[in-house]
């Protein structure tokens, strides 16, 4: 399209805009309205914070419901995600948490390992036996060996030197001690099957003369034997409250002798015998008390 074709529309410049006069009366109206929007924006603003807030009370509530729920699910709801010494270390590392002292420091510490024993070289021996002989046997066909296939074992040790537990000791604290050994073993057995001995090694008790510990052994046949369904059974049923964090405090006289029935025919004392120096034997005497 040519130049004079666009002349020919006959666009015409339009004038420059320019500002009308309300005089005084629109100024005063002008007024108002700015005198308006402050106080809208204030009562915005307002409604802003109180929105900022109601947020945060809520993540604040989110986060501490969240909290609760961590604090409260406990071991018994977690499965490891393995077999094998790797379940055990990553069960030892939950029910850690859960069994505690008054002022909610944990109980133990718990190491999870095959059944083997340190040859004092930075290596280790299996513990390929298991010699129990009662202290009133008076014949060998009292004592009876056991040779575990697939055994695991945890040693429970306290925070203080020589793995003793920070605070006065008592015998309820030493139910919760047995209370933890016992789950310990009951959910080795669950979770994993091909497990067929668990020893929990209790270091914070002292023990008799000529003995290096107590220890509670439990084997999957003979648990199974004297014991029928314990193992199937869901751990609530056998230590009440187990879904939850639990300390010395809370165990009622009942439950301490309920701990102390289950536990007494798998109390040891212990001691190691070497076999030709490539496996060892662990001598277990029941504990008389």
């Amino acid at each position: 399209m040519s130049d004079a074709t666009h002349e020919t529309i006959g666009l015409i410049d339009a004038e420059p805009a320019r500002p009308v006069d309300d005089g005084p009366t629109s100024r005063s109206d002008r007024a108002r309205g700015a005198a308006y929007r402050s106080r809208f924006a204030i009562v915005y603003v307002g409604l802003a914070i109180v929105a900022v807030l109601g947020v945060a009370a809520l993540v604040v509530a989110v986060t501490r419901s969240s909290d609760t729920a961590a604090s409260t699910t406990t071991a018994s709801e977690f499965t490891p995600s393995q077999a094998g010494e790797i379940g055990a270390i990553q069960l030892a590392e939950a029910v850690q948490r859960k069994y505690q002292l008054a002022n909610g420091d944990e109980l133990v510490g718990v190491v999870a390992s095959r059944n083997t024993l340190q040859d004092g070289n930075l290596g280790l021996i299996r513990v390929s036996y298991q010699y129990i002989q009662p202290f009133d046997s008076s014949k060998d066909k009292d004592s009876k060996v056991v040779r575990p296939q697939d055994a695991i074992q945890y040693s429970l040790c306290g925070a203080n030197a020589g793995c003793t537990i920070p605070g006065k000791a008592s015998q309820t604290r030493f139910a919760l001690l047995k209370r933890q050994g016992l789950e310990l073993a009951l959910r080795t057995f669950q979770n994993d099957p091909g497990v067929d001995n668990v020893a929990v090694f209790l270091r914070p008790v002292t023990p008799e003369q000529g003995w290096e510990g107590y220890t509670l052994v439990f084997d999957r046949a003979g648990l199974n034997h004297t014991e029928p369904g314990l193992i199937a059974k869901p751990l609530a049923d056998t230590l009440p409250g187990s879904s939850r964090t639990v300390n010395a405090s809370q165990l009622t006289p009942a439950e301490v002798k309920r701990i102390d029935k289950l536990t007494r025919p798998y109390l040891y004392l212990y001691r190691y015998q070497l076999l030709g120096g490539r496996d060892a034997l662990m001598q277990l005497q029941p504990a008389k008390s």
